[in-house]
């Protein structure tokens, strides 16, 4: 008798099984939600690249008093890439001094020292040691340019030998 009571627990748990897994099976099927939103708005952004140096060139005459990127042997501008997704105005900052000769001072009182970027349509920005600027570069559209910074220094005294180190900055301020 313990037989037929266990065989039939069996069948009847087998049953119930049996039953669960059809429902559960029936509950199984995929649903799918509401669209789910996202929204933003993009602003008007530009990004600098990493710069590449310019030189200051030897004028080959020791009784000058200035030094310049954009002239004399091994002279050559800096440049720096500027990205933005839309239009943007650009300006030049002045000049600091990292590094001169012992005994050399920047002459910030001649009033022509300069530091200006350009871009390849030749467009330019420009300051001055008085503080005056010209206008910042417009830059229309979509922007991937690469920017072209050159300088020229005044100096009290004639030009020693030695090294020569000055730094500015750009800034691009989106449209």
């Amino acid at each position: 008798m313990h037989d037929k009571l266990r065989n039939c627990l069996m069948v009847a748990a087998l049953a119930i099984c049996g039953v669960v897994a059809g429902n559960s099976a029936v509950m199984a099927a995929p649903v799918d939600s509401n669209d789910i939103p996202f929204n933003g708005t993009m602003s008007n952004m530009c990004a600098f690249g990493a710069p590449a140096g310019g030189t200051l060139g030897d004028i080959d005459d020791p009784t000058q008093y200035y030094i310049g990127s954009y002239y004399g042997s091994g002279a050559a501008p800096a440049s720096i890439n500027l990205t933005c997704n839309g239009d943007a105005q650009l300006a030049v900052s002045d000049f600091q001094t990292v590094s001169v000769p012992s005994g050399m001072s920047v002459d910030t009182n001649s009033g022509w020292w300069v530091v200006w970027a350009s871009t390849s349509s030749e467009d330019y920005t420009s300051r001055f040691s008085d503080g005056s600027t010209s206008a910042p570069v417009s830059l229309t559209g979509i922007v991937n340019e690469d920017i072209t910074v050159d300088m020229e220094v005044p100096f009290a005294t004639a030009m020693k030998p030695g090294l020569y180190q000055f730094t500015t900055k750009l800034t691009a301020t989106p449209q």
